[in-house]
C-alpha cells in the first residue's frame, strides 16, 4: 500500500509538471496571432495515481481588423492548410501570410499556404481575396493576372490535433482526417481579409490553473515524502 501511495503520488507530480508546462507554452504565446490554447487531459489510473492522456485544443481568439490585405482570418470553422518543405501537411488558424520571392502565398515560416495553385506574377498591384477564398493577383488596371482558391480544412474532432510549433498542428487518430472545403461552404468559415485572428490564451485562466498545478504538485510530493518516510520507519523496524 505504501508503494502504492508513492507512485500515485510520482503520477501526480508529473501530471502538474506537464499543466504546468502547457500553461508556461500558452501564455508564452499570448501574442502569437492565431494561436490556439490547450490544456492537458488526464484520467484517473486503477489503483490510485493520474496518467497524462492526451491535450485538448481551447477556445480560438477573437478577429481584429489589421488593414492589411495578406493578412487572412477565418470566421467561422476550419484551418488554412499549408505544407512545409517535406511536403507534410499542416494546419493553422494564423493568416499572417505574405508573398514569397516566387510570388506564393507563404506563412511567417516559409510554408506554402494551399491555394490551388496561386502564383502571382510580376507587374501584380494588389492581392485580392474574396470571403469566399478566392485569391486574385490584380494588375495596375484591376485585371485579374492569377487566380486560386484558398483551402479550408475542417476535423471531426479539433481537439485531438497535435500542436506543432506556436500556431500549427498535424492531424492524428483523435482528431480524424483533414475534410478539405472553399471558405463559406456549410460548415465551414468565410475569410476575412485584413484581418488576423488574436491568441486565445486567457491570461486569467491560466494564472488559476497555474496555481492549482502548483498545489497539486506540493500536494504529491508530500504523499511520497510520507511514504519514504513510513517505509524508513518500516526498515528501521524489521531491521
Amino acid at each position: 500500500m505504501i508503494i502504492d501511495g508513492i507512485a500515485a503520488g510520482i503520477s501526480g507530480m508529473n501530471a502538474a509538471v506537464r499543466r504546468l508546462n502547457q500553461s508556461a507554452n500558452n501564455l508564452a504565446n499570448i501574442s502569437t496571432p492565431g494561436y490556439v490554447p490547450s490544456r492537458v487531459e488526464q484520467a484517473d489510473l486503477a489503483g490510485g495515481g493520474v496518467a497524462v492522456v492526451g491535450q485538448t485544443a481551447l477556445a480560438s481568439g477573437p478577429i481584429v481588423s489589421t488593414g492589411n490585405a495578406l493578412d487572412l482570418a477565418i470566421d467561422g470553422a476550419g484551418y488554412f492548410v499549408l505544407q512545409d518543405a517535406d511536403g507534410n501537411e499542416l494546419y493553422t488558424r494564423a493568416g499572417n501570410f505574405s508573398l514569397n520571392a516566387d510570388g506564393q502565398l507563404v506563412d511567417q515560416t516559409g510554408r506554402l499556404v494551399q491555394a490551388e495553385g496561386f502564383q502571382a506574377p510580376q507587374g501584380t498591384a494588389q492581392i485580392q481575396v474574396g470571403a469566399d477564398g478566392v485569391v486574385q493577383a490584380l494588375g495596375a488596371d484591376d485585371a485579374v493576372l492569377a487566380e486560386g482558391q484558398l483551402q479550408i480544412a475542417t476535423f471531426a474532432n479539433p481537439g485531438g490535433l497535435r500542436a506543432v510549433g506556436g500556431n500549427a498542428f498535424q492531424a492524428t487518430d483523435a482528431s480524424g482526417p483533414a475534410v478539405i472545403d472553399a471558405a463559406g461552404q456549410p460548415g465551414y468559415g468565410a475569410i476575412a481579409s485584413g484581418a488576423l485572428q488574436t491568441s486565445g490564451t486567457d491570461i486569467v485562466s491560466e494564472m488559476v490553473g497555474q496555481i492549482t498545478a502548483q498545489r497539486s504538485f506540493e500536494a504529491n510530493l508530500k504523499t511520497i515524502r510520507t511514504g519514504d518516510e513510513m517505509l524508513g520507519t518500516i526498515l528501521d523496524i524489521v531491521g
